[in-house]
């Protein structure tokens, strides 16, 4: 059987529990979410599991949702639990990581030239920004911590590390090429 031609009628029987319309609406559906899915998370597995748990949970409350639209729910609802699972994951990373500066170490061990360049350059931030970098990338601290303990908003914090990794971004490849960050 294939899916009824009206989305009202899909909302309709999986509104009034018909396990036949929601199979097939997941079979019809799965492989497109979870590629959308993926372009946010970059992890099949992860990927795989959001879309599951979207459909998991539209199951469950489906008595409860009003939903106009099949295609613009999936998608909504994926892409918001896509953003939370990112929001979810740590923003740590240490500096040579963040700009490949293993890759600059000599037989000894860390190019010490380079990593007087790097503490200059973050020397050079405002204090402002160069204590929210310092927190977020040398001691692990979240955005919304750093907001907190700062007494800022989270956006400003956002704000303060786009504007302090433009900046050694910038310094460490000025021709304008990324590197992969």
């Amino acid at each position: 059987m294939e899916l009824p031609r009206s989305e009202k009628e899909i909302i309709r029987l999986i509104f009034r529990g018909d396990e036949l319309v929601f199979e097939q609406l997941f079979r019809a559906w799965y492989a497109r979410l979870v590629l959308f899915a993926f372009k946010f998370l970059s992890d099949r597995q992860e990927a795989e599991n959001i879309v599951q748990m979207v459909f998991i949970k539209y199951w469950e409350k489906r008595k409860e949702l009003k939903i106009e639209s099949l295609n613009s729910y999936l998608m909504t609802a994926v892409r918001n639990s896509c953003l939370n699972e990112l929001k979810r994951r740590p923003h740590f990373y240490s500096v040579e990581e963040q700009f490949n500066l293993a890759e600059e170490k000599d037989e000894d061990g860390y190019d010490e030239e380079l990593i007087k360049k790097v503490q200059d350059a973050i020397d050079e931030m405002p204090p402002q920004r160069q204590k929210i970098f310092k927190m977020s990338r040398f001691e692990g601290v979240k955005y919304k911590e750093i907001a907190f303990r700062l007494g800022i908003s989270p956006k400003t914090v956002e704000a303060q590390m786009g504007k302090a990794l433009k900046t050694l971004r910038e310094m460490f490849n000025p021709r304008g090429t990324r590197k992969k960050v």
